[in-house]
């Protein structure tokens, strides 16, 4: 048998690898010809270990360590509630409409039910005799298998069995998928998606879960918030009484998640995805503290004043089972403090994913996160690159290379944690492109030819493509403003192409209208087929001297930090223009030595 998940390590019952399913797979992991998906939970309150199919014909089995002298006192409670929980499973797949066909079975092995006289059990348990038989080749397994399925029912129903193992792209999306299985094609909104299977080791580390604080470390594109997602939709639906909560930074990753979950219906109604700021504002709200448009404290000021009182008034209120963090890079120490005493005092989850080189915002002091004071149970690695090229890979690592060799040379220590080196499991893709213009004119019409060239030549659609840039606008050394935006827009409109400007209703599962245009703010949670990197010029620092200060070594990782957040929002294609250097900028001559 093939396992579509191996290697669980979980400490939630749901998922634990239990002592009968351990004998099971001793047996026949090597006997069964087709493909086993271990751990789904498709329903709330519903969860099986093994879901096994082959030419068709499909298993769904949930492994019990029951007892005998167990089972001889509980036996009719047990058989009662095995006979519900079949009937739930029953009755809910047939609301998906699919005619679908598929046997479920409680395996027992420890447990001998020839003396006991159930209907029920005559079909949906093995226990210990049948087990035996089988051992001895006197009975097969296939008697345990469903009718076969017509090709396009299985893989629906595949895909509304497990919907938390496959990951949502646009429909042209080229990404690796996992071989065992089919991409599935949805019409959403007049537009059409493909919903792609996981691979092996993301599933396992979905499952793999323990109490108390887990911490998902590694760069971008290496799936943390699509585990940290996933296992929020599992949670929430095995603990389906119990309250779950969904944090991002900003509104943009919120919205693409929520998009997500409306796209493929995989809503709980107990698990609440809401970005930071809403969240506190809306707890709020209920005792007359809100933002003031005209006061004289900007909205930072003012939000913090307000937190300090809702930290106060709902201290150690364990209102959560669980709390997944996302963009812990842009979070301070006392906001997870606070997010950890809301939880239940045992048998809670705090999970928080990070990638330090995504802090464009200056949150981290000294390279340190304001997570790090925390105790983890687990620190789970993430370090395969499922969103780039093996070429752009390939730039980023040796980008992140040239950054540490460049701190080291200038005595400044930056952790192991800080910029991650990934592997990627795409193909190789084309090259980066770095060319050095003469004017912000010349630079405009390069843009332009790379768009028709982006569209014409390598076949990508204009909603595919962004065009990065660091700020909206840069004040110059005689104190004019220079509004790049603005310029560049003239000059798309000049040139007859559409354009977006980036903002926080945006998601990667948008069709946008023409090019997107943004900062590095607006778009560090988006990914794009293609990526047009400029005006690298506006920022403030761009190397450092022999003799530094704290606040001149925190503005140029900062810088570094927004030309790794810009050139890892690319999939396939990265282009970068600049009017300087590699003389005038240690930044541009590290992006030059990076080219594969």
């Amino acid at each position: 048998m093939k396992f579509y998940s191996n290697n669980i390590l979980s400490e939630v019952e749901a998922f634990k690898t239990k002592d009968s399913e351990r004998e099971f797979y001793k047996y026949f992991k090597n006997k069964l010809p087709g493909v086993g998906i271990l751990k789904i939970t498709p329903y709330p309150s519903f969860y099986a270990d093994l879901y096994y199919e082959y030419k068709g014909k499909t298993l769904i089995i949930k492994f019990m360590d029951t007892q005998e002298d167990t089972f001889s006192i509980l036996e009719e409670e047990l058989m009662e509630i095995m006979e519900e929980e079949s009937l739930y499973l029953r009755e809910n797949i047939d609301k998906e409409g699919l005619n679908f066909n598929f046997k479920y079975v409680f395996f027992m092995p420890y447990v001998d039910l020839s003396k006991y006289s159930y209907d029920f059990a005559k079909s949906n348990i093995i226990d210990k005799s049948i087990f035996e038989r089988i051992l001895n080749n006197e009975e097969s397994m296939d008697s345990y298998m469903s009718e076969p399925n017509d090709e396009i029912t299985l893989n629906l129903m595949r895909y509304y069995l497990c919907k938390e193992y496959h990951v949502m792209k646009k429909e042209d999306s080229n990404r690796l998928i996992n071989k065992e299985f089919k991409k599935l094609l949805f019409s959403y909104k007049d537009h059409n998606y493909q919903a792609m299977p996981l691979t092996k080791t993301q599933v396992a580390k979905i499952n793999s879960i323990k109490y108390g604080n887990t911490l998902f470390i590694g760069p971008a594109g290496s799936g943390k918030t699509t585990t940290l997602l996933a296992r929020a939709i599992k949670l929430s639906k095995v603990y389906n009484k119990d309250k779950f909560l969904f944090i991002t930074f900003n509104k943009q990753l919120m919205n693409d998640i929520k998009n997500n979950l409306d796209m493929t219906n995989s809503k709980n109604e107990n698990l609440e995805i809401i970005n930071f700021h809403s969240y506190i504002l809306g707890l709020s709200k209920k005792y007359g503290l809100k933002i003031e448009k005209n006061s004289k404290k900007n909205f930072d000021q003012q939000f913090d004043t307000i937190f300090t009182k809702v930290s106060q008034i709902y201290k150690d209120k364990n209102l959560y089972k669980g709390i997944f963090i996302d963009e812990a890079e842009n979070f301070k120490e006392e906001h997870f403090l606070f997010l950890e005493n809301v939880l239940y005092k045992t048998k809670k989850f705090l999970m928080i994913s990070a990638d330090k080189g995504k802090d464009i915002r200056g949150t981290l002091m000294d390279f340190v996160g304001g997570w790090e004071n925390f105790d983890f149970r687990d620190i789970k690695e993430f370090n395969k690159n499922y969103r780039s090229t093996k070429s752009l890979t390939g730039f980023t690592n040796n980008f992140i290379d040239n950054v540490i060799s460049y701190s080291q040379e200038k005595n400044l220590i930056v952790p192991d944690d800080y910029l991650i080196k990934s592997a990627s499991q795409r193909i190789k893709g084309d090259s980066v492109c770095i060319e050095k213009v003469e004017t912000i004119e010349e630079k405009f019409q390069e843009i332009i030819n790379k768009i028709n060239f982006l569209q014409e030549k390598k076949k990508i659609n204009i909603s595919d493509i962004c065009i990065i840039f660091p700020f909206n606008k840069r004040k110059t050394g005689t104190r004019s403003v220079i509004y790049f935006q603005y310029l560049l827009k003239k000059a798309l409109d000049d040139a007859d192409i559409p354009y977006i400007s980036a903002h926080e209703e945006i998601t990667n599962l948008n069709y946008k209208s023409g090019v997107t245009i943004s900062n590095i703010y607006s778009i560090n949670n988006l990914e794009y087929k293609a990526v047009i990197l400029c005006e690298l010029e506006m920022l403030f620092n761009h190397s450092l001297g022999n003799e530094y200060t704290m606040s001149d070594s925190h503005s140029f990782i900062k810088n570094i930090n927004v030309v790794y957040t810009a050139i890892t929002r690319a999939t396939d294609y990265l282009q970068i223009f600049t009017l300087m250097d590699k003389e005038d900028s240690d930044i541009i001559k590290m992006l030059w030595e990076s080219v594969v």
